[in-house]
Parts: structure tokens; C-alpha cells; sequence
């Protein structure tokens, strides 16, 4: 298969081992020698719709009810538009672009904050004329949804979760991570994507018995979905 770009996005629940398989995927490509740039959205070290979203996710602007869906889907989509013009110069160089989350991401969890079908379908399209006609970003070659168990996800979001990227926090709770009934509510947002959008792929993280499958075998399934991206 031919594709337009070589921009790839992988999406998943908090804790679905995004990170584990981006450090594998980026390890791949440099034991090839192929040139790749990688972003995790949203970015909150900087710009201003990145201070902007790091207060909404941590509770400065409101609860979850207290902030309607559009105007979280609004900062969001502001924070990768702010960063598109590194995406756009990396794309224009022919590098591969790895976005941890993208579109796909906003609307899985603004959609599952949402009760009536109507309005999650009217907030579904208002999310994908915004930002990628409105603000005219770039749309990847194709994206990835690492399905995992409810119940281990659940688990690892129990797990206090530390490192680096979670500065913007400044000691607070992530307010979207904190609602394991969200999240429970934006996988099936992102399952019933996978069945609507024939550029987005389902990677099964899980054997029949609801088991996490070893990180290196869901690697396997990850490139060889990438391997037209690479060929071309």
C-alpha cells in the first residue's frame, strides 16, 4: 500500500503501555538507520494552550462535569495546532513522524463524557472539521489502537505513575486518569473507531484469555503495520 505520508500516530487508554512500545518502535527504526521524529501530544512544557491543557488536567479549570466537552476538545485541539509546524517541517524532510496521540485521542475522550449517541456524533464532527479543516493539520498515514484489558488497565492507573512528564501535575492528580469510569467509557469511544475509520488498526494487546501479551510480541504486530511506511 502506498501512503500520502509517512506520519504515524499510535493511541491507547492511559497505562496502555504507549510509552514501552514507542521506546521499542524508535529503538527500531535507529537500529536501521531510518530517520524518525517522535511527539507525545499534548505537549505541556510549553506554548500557551500547553499551560492552558496542563491546567485543565489537572483540575485548575473544573472538574470533568464542570468543563464542557467542547471547550476541553477546543484546548486540545489548540495545543496540536501549536505544535504543527515542527510535524510539517519533519513530514516536509520525508522523515517518519510517531505521534503519541492525536485527533483520534480528542475525540475518544471528549465522546465518552457524552450520554446520547446524537450528540456524541455531532461532537465526533465538530472535533474532525476543527482540526483538520479549521486548523488544517496534517492527517497520518495511519493510526494504531493498542487495545488493552479493562482490568489491567485499571491496575496500572491504581499504580502511582511518576517520572518526568508528569511535572505538569505540580503534585495534583490527572483528572482524566483519576476516572477509571471514563476510561472505561473512551475505549469502547476508541473501539467503535477502529470499526468506523479504515486507516485506524486495532493491535490486540491480550490473548483469548484476557492475558497482556509480552511488550516484544505486541512489537511484532506494531512493525508490521509500519513496514509499507518504511518501504516507501
Amino acid at each position: 500500500m502506498k501512503y500520502m505520508n509517512k506520519f504515524i500516530v499510535i493511541e491507547g487508554l492511559d497505562g496502555s503501555g504507549k510509552s514501552t512500545q514507542l521506546k521499542l518502535l524508535t529503538a527500531y527504526f535507529e537500529q536501521l538507520g531510518i530517520p524518525y521524529q517522535h511527539i507525545h501530544f499534548p505537549v505541556m512544557d510549553e506554548g500557551y494552550y500547553g499551560q492552558l491543557t496542563a491546567e485543565f488536567l489537572r483540575g485548575d479549570l473544573g472538574s470533568l462535569d464542570q468543563v464542557h466537552p467542547k471547550i476541553a476538545a477546543l484546548i486540545f485541539a489548540e495545543n496540536r495546532r501549536e505544535q504543527m509546524y515542527k510535524v510539517q517541517q519533519w513530514l516536509a524532510s520525508g522523515q517518519i513522524v510517531i505521534a503519541d496521540r492525536y485527533v483520534n485521542s480528542n475525540i475518544a475522550f471528549q465522546c465518552a463524557k457524552i450520554e446520547t449517541q446524537s450528540e456524541k456524533q455531532q461532537l465526533k464532527q465538530w472535533i474532525l472539521e476543527f482540526e483538520y479543516a479549521h486548523n488544517q493539520l496534517p492527517r497520518p498515514a495511519f493510526s494504531l489502537f493498542l487495545d488493552v484489558p479493562f482490568a489491567a488497565i485499571k491496575r496500572s492507573l491504581n499504580n502511582q505513575r511518576t517520572g518526568d512528564d508528569r511535572a505538569y501535575l505540580q503534585g495534583k492528580t490527572d483528572i482524566h486518569e483519576d476516572s477509571l469510569d471514563l476510561q472505561e467509557k473512551v475505549r469502547q469511544e476508541y473501539l467503535q473507531m477502529v470499526q468506523e475509520q479504515e486507516d485506524f488498526n486495532l493491535i490486540s494487546c491480550a490473548d483469548e484469555s484476557g492475558n497482556y501479551l509480552p511488550p516484544e510480541q505486541i512489537h511484532e504486530s506494531i512493525k508490521a503495520m509500519c513496514k509499507p511506511v518504511i518501504s516507501q
